[in-house]
């Protein structure tokens, strides 16, 4: 299979190779995903640049936690309904060698979500660690049914996600802060009630 990889740290012009890797096979509770959708976070690019330690983890390391594509295989305790389906990928290169920037993925079932119809695989690819971030705070302290929420970065992945679901599980307003016309767009456009421009607010 094609995968792009590294085996050193350092920026992306000077470590990462594409070549071609053994196809991986699915473990007992596991599923294979052709990917179709690599997502791309700031933590994959910490780790490959050696900002959070100055170790390899593995020899050699496939990037990227978040992803989408089709289930193509099961290992052994998986339902075989599950090949076939579309489903999106989250921490697929937390604590392992293998993340989503390649395409073929073996990772555990739970890890493989069903994607709704008519959800982009694009989309898809970007819910993993921006959505659950924004649903565990939007969660936290008892939720925010009928409350104010304020989204200090409301333009960014996080903060969008976060600004939808603070709306979608009930929030009576919320408020985003934002830097430039085009983030206050896209959080208006997530259901941001109001605006806070903090560059000149």
């Amino acid at each position: 299979m094609k995968a792009a990889f590294y085996e050193k740290l350092g920026a992306a012009r000077e470590v990462l190779q594409l070549g071609e890797l053994q196809e991986p096979h699915p473990a007992a509770g596991e599923v294979r995903v052709r990917v179709e959708w690599s997502g791309v976070n700031p933590s994959d690019v910490k780790s490959r640049m050696g900002l959070r330690s100055k170790e390899m983890p593995f020899p050699r390391v496939i990037p990227h936690s978040d992803g989408s594509g089709v289930i193509d295989a099961v290992g052994d305790g998986v339902s075989k309904e599950r090949v076939g389906q579309r489903v999106w990928v989250w921490n697929a290169a937390w604590g392992r060698p293998h993340g989503t920037a390649c395409e073929f993925l073996c990772l555990p079932q739970d890890q493989a979500v069903p994607l709704p119809e008519g959800t982009d695989g694009e989309a898809g690819a970007c819910l993993g660690i921006p959505a659950l971030t924004a649903l565990h705070a939007v969660l936290m302290d008892g939720g925010v049914a009928g409350k104010t929420v304020f989204v200090a970065g409301g333009g960014g992945a996080v903060g969008h996600y976060a600004v939808q679901m603070a709306g979608r599980l009930g929030a009576s307003r919320v408020l985003a802060r934002v830097s430039t016309p085009e983030k206050a767009a896209l959080a208006r456009g997530a259901g941001a009630d109001d605006l806070v421009f903090y560059k000149t607010e």
